[in-house]
């Protein structure tokens, strides 16, 4: 289910540069009622898998929104489906994996500095990484 879900944000984040709240609640609610049923974890071990989402959502804030707010939702999201472990390594193989890819486009002159990049089919590299490790 998190890599259809990675998948359809994808998607949107790619053509539209922006993921759609109503996807990230659907999920979200989807994630929290599979948790309770299927995984039953205990708060604390719960609340960990929220860390890597919400340090995303630190970065968003600090970095006025360079990193979407909608990538730290979809990282919350993401956290409650893998937990703490597999996200947050999801999460750092897809910032390396962005790192590489905008440091060939610099030094071909395809993007400038500022530049956007979306972030979500990096992460979901990052997903397929976790995957097959």
């Amino acid at each position: 289910m998190a890599a259809a879900f990675i998948m359809m944000c994808c998607i949107f984040d790619i053509r539209k540069k922006e993921i759609p709240v109503l996807l990230m609640a659907a999920f979200g609610l989807l994630s929290l009622i599979a948790a309770a049923v299927i995984q039953k974890p205990e708060l604390y071990s719960f609340l960990y898998s929220l860390i890597p989402g919400a340090a995303m959502l630190g970065l968003s804030l600090c970095t006025r929104e360079s990193i979407g707010y909608g990538d730290g939702v979809v990282v919350l999201v993401l956290g409650v489906f893998l937990g703490f472990g597999e996200c947050a390594f999801a999460v750092l193989a897809g910032l390396f994996l962005l790192a590489i890819v905008g440091l060939v486009l610099l030094m071909f002159k395809k993007v400038r500095g500022k530049s956007r990049m979306p972030f979500m089919p990096f992460l979901a590299a990052g997903l397929g990484v976790v995957f097959f490790v």
